[in-house]
């Protein structure tokens, strides 16, 4: 399961939990990718990833491609972990194979918010603020 939404500004939420299918990705890349061209500049990205457990090989991979192909229109993307060891090497491989050293993986909520927050604006940070409060519930 997952959502994708931009609420305010250039701030773009995604939320995702296991299971997760090829089919599943196929449809979060066209989600991602609607939102993100109603954006006109770069993006600042949060993703909540407590409900994810390690992906297939096939649905990582398409992930490495999505963000691969959006990495020039990405300001900053944060990516929220859980305690999964596993899931932490996945997430930093597949952001370490995106090519854009402005996306980090985080397992404390507060940093990922203070380490995003120097790139939005205060309406944008208030948001950020409320989908961190609620991290960890999806739909």
């Amino acid at each position: 399961m997952h959502t994708v939404q931009n609420v305010t500004g250039k701030l773009v939420e995604v939320r995702v939990a296991s299971p997760l299918t090829l089919e599943e990705i196929q449809q979060f890349v066209r989600e991602h990718q609607t939102v993100i061209n109603r954006i006109p500049e770069r993006y600042v990205g949060v993703v909540d990833l407590l409900h994810a457990d390690v992906f297939p090989a096939d649905v990582a991979q398409r992930l490495i491609q999505m963000l691969s192909v959006v990495a020039d229109r990405v300001e900053r993307s944060a990516f929220l972990i859980g305690e999964s060891a596993l899931l932490a090497l996945q997430v930093e491989r597949v952001i370490r194979n995106a090519a854009n050293p402005n996306r980090k993986a985080f397992r404390d909520p507060d940093e990922l918010g203070r380490w995003l927050g120097e790139a939005l604006t205060p309406l944008e940070r208030s948001r950020l603020a409320g989908f961190l409060a609620h991290r960890g519930e999806i739909g």
